[in-house]
């Protein structure tokens, strides 16, 4: 369902098997798998472990090497949905719940519950403010890091913006019916809006630009993470170029970028590729 990267390994989380599987980047062979107890949603790395939640609401912190869950956190939330790493914590989306759940690194202990608004879909972190986009609301909030509260930024031009990452001194928000924003951090507005095609699926940003796999417009109306194309965009000068075209069906439910390289999980295949950024 979504891919971390930690090292020389890749780490997916496999939905129907509720596995976590971790594969050299090197080689392309899986190093080791963990059965976890319900369907795996979500995987992210940071803190020096992996972090893995499942459809049981359950938060995993799992050890690297050799790879073994270490600890269990039940957060109760109504419907887990993603999970991010910032401000020395670990957050996880409570869809259903209209908030986020913030999770003490070091303790495994939940600090706060912090209520966001209908449908809360991404996190982008910098400095000491946190920032969540809901896809069904399409509101746009900050979180004050030392205090956790919460300021209102305003709504996201869009069908469902439910996808956003920093890049320079922007957020850049996508979604399905939505094109790539540039939005200012502070204020909530739109810096440029960036004709990409019919909608994101995800973005991320590599060597300066942003990447982002887009639906075509039969697809995008159905939510379907089924891409036509990769398109990078300059931070810059925010030209749009095609990095890669989608031969056969390309389900995207993973999407990292590092080291010069991005990296797309393929749940429908279950293959991941590597393209050069």
């Amino acid at each position: 369902m979504t891919l971390a990267l930690d090292g020389a390994s890749a780490w997916v989380a496999c939905k129907e098997q509720a596995r976590v599987v971790r594969l050299n980047t090197r080689t392309g062979k899986i190093s080791a798998s963990i059965r976890l107890g319900a369907p795996v949603i979500a995987v992210t790395t940071g803190y020096g472990s992996i972090w893995a939640v499942d459809t049981g609401s359950t938060l995993y912190r799992i050890r690297p090497s050799p790879a073994r869950v270490t600890k269990r956190v039940r957060l109760g939330a109504v419907a887990a949905y993603n999970v991010w790493i910032g401000g020395g914590s670990i957050w996880v989306a409570d869809d259903q719940g209209a908030r986020v759940i913030r999770v003490s690194a070091g303790t495994g202990r939940i600090e706060k519950r912090i209520q966001v608004g209908d449908g809360p879909a991404a996190m982008a972190f910098d400095g000491n403010s946190a920032w969540v986009i809901n896809h069904r609301d399409r509101r746009l909030l900050r979180i004050n890091l030392a205090s956790n509260s919460v300021a209102d930024l305003g709504t996201i031009s869009g069908d469902a913006p439910e996808r956003m990452t920093w890049l320079g001194d922007s957020l850049w928000i996508t979604g399905r019916g939505t094109d790539l924003l540039q939005i200012d951090p502070q204020t909530g507005k739109v810096k440029a809006t960036i004709e990409i095609g019919a909608g994101g699926i995800d973005v991320v940003a590599a060597a300066g630009a942003l990447w982002v796999p887009v639906r075509s417009a039969a697809v995008d109306p159905t939510g379907f993470p089924t891409m036509e194309t990769l398109r990078r965009v300059s931070s810059t000068t925010r030209q749009v170029s095609t990095g890669a075209t989608a031969i056969g069906r390309v389900d995207v439910h993973g999407l990292q970028a590092r080291d010069g390289f991005v990296w797309i999980a393929d749940n429908r295949s279950g293959f991941v590729y590597r393209l050069r950024a």
